[in-house]
């Protein structure tokens, strides 16, 4: 429909509407000018009642244009945000994720010591929570992992995960050492010194406060045990009641069934006196055969 405020009233005094007036003339009796004023006031109101009709139109599809222009402003606003949203969730896991350096005190200087570091290995079991021998925490311990560090840059690399994303390590922080030995095994001096170091990086670790105070009085009961003044085998008994009960803590944990470990079974430590005094006699009634294996070893 074109647009009717265009349109032009027609000429209905000239002679194309002659006869037309001529035969409302003769209808109406009027006159000629009455006829014609007659003629275009009639097509004055049809053009009005079409403008505005055509404007009316015209608003309601303005309007209509403008819902619709509005609603899809909303979509690409309620888009963007969502968008923005996604993006600044996306950099803030990227944030936690980004490895973190922790900043210092300008007035310091590095201390007057510097306490020996077990392997990564053994930092990685401790980071776990998971059971690690005191040998590495021992002075030839540290001093391995020295010799390790040293070399790292011809070491292999080995794929981990941590905090759900996979890095690269040194394949030597996934490997036991071969010169480690078991706790029972230790010199009595070293295992002291070993355990006091292996609580220190235990509390490093992060360990519950619980866990911590019940290895250190563990450890406490052990060393003044009076065992170890009543019979010649006392230390060796300690060492071994230590091992076996520490293991047992770790199996035990990871069974949701930990018990606690300060608290010392008198009764399980005669059973293993008990066992190193037969041991020791066994020995002196059947000297032992070359590569005979000890059954003691746990």
């Amino acid at each position: 429909m074109a647009d009717p405020s265009l349109e032009i009233c027609p000429d209905f005094a000239g002679d194309l509407y002659a006869g037309i007036r001529d035969d409302l003339v003769a209808a109406t009796g009027a006159e000629p000018q009455a006829v014609i004023d007659r003629l275009i006031g009639t097509w004055t109101e049809g053009h009005q009642a079409r403008v505005l009709e055509w404007n009316q139109r015209r608003e309601e599809e303005a309007r209509a244009e403008a819902e619709i222009e509005q609603a899809r402003a909303e979509r690409v606003e309620e888009e963007r945000l969502v968008k923005e949203a996604e993006t600044e969730k996306e950099r803030l896991d990227s944030e936690k994720k980004k490895p973190k350096m922790n900043g210092f005190n300008v007035t310091t200087t590095v201390g007057d010591a510097i306490a020996p570091h077990p392997s990564q290995y053994a930092t990685q079991k401790l980071n776990n929570f998971k059971y690690v021998e005191l040998w590495y925490f021992s002075p030839d311990g540290c001093k391995e992992a020295m010799k390790t560090s040293w070399s790292i840059a011809d070491d292999t690399f080995s794929l981990a995960k941590l905090d759900n994303q996979l890095t690269i390590r040194p394949a030597s922080a996934f490997k036991a050492s071969r010169a480690a030995i078991p706790d029972h095994d230790l010199p009595f001096s070293i295992f002291l010194r070993a355990k006091n170091s292996f609580l220190t990086h235990a509390s490093t670790a992060k360990w519950p406060q619980a866990h911590l105070d019940a290895l250190a009085l563990f450890y406490w009961h052990l060393k003044n045990h009076a065992i170890r003044d009543n019979s010649e085998l006392g230390d060796t008994v300690i060492l071994h009641y230590a091992s076996r009960v520490r293991l047992d803590w770790h199996d035990r944990l990871k069974r949701n069934e930990g018990f606690n470990i300060g608290i010392i079974n008198e009764i399980l430590m005669r059973l293993i006196n008990e066992e190193m005094w037969n041991h020791v006699r066994s020995k002196t009634l059947n000297p032992v055969r070359p590569n005979q294996l000890n059954p003691i070893r746990t």
